[in-house]
């Protein structure tokens, strides 16, 4: 019985549906936030955005004015976890972005 039900539990895993590219590059960056919070402050700066600029493709200055939402120049980790709950947003965003010439 418990095998049946971890196989419907992975079957249903298997099927849902997987998120966009820019869905997993806002969770990658939650992912990859203590990381890139080299000086522990809890805070991605500009300079420290240099490595998601690399990994996205967007420009750190781009990624900064997203996410941060108090306007101080830094994104704390509870900006950067609303941020994915902005999806809409941030698909106008990106195509913005790559409309620029």
């Amino acid at each position: 019985m418990k095998y049946s039900v971890a196989l419907v539990i992975i079957a249903l895993a298997a099927c849902a549906p997987q998120p966009g590219p820019v869905k997993r590059q806002m969770i990658g960056l939650l992912e990859k936030f203590d990381r890139w919070d080299y000086n522990g402050d809890g805070q991605l700066s500009l300079s420290e955005l240099k490595e998601a600029e690399e990994v996205s493709g967007f420009p750190a200055a781009d990624i900064l004015a997203f996410y941060d939402t108090g306007k101080n120049g830094r994104i704390s980790h509870a900006e950067a976890e609303a941020g994915i709950s902005r999806l809409d947003e941030a698909k106008v965003t990106v195509k913005e972005i790559k409309d620029r010439p």
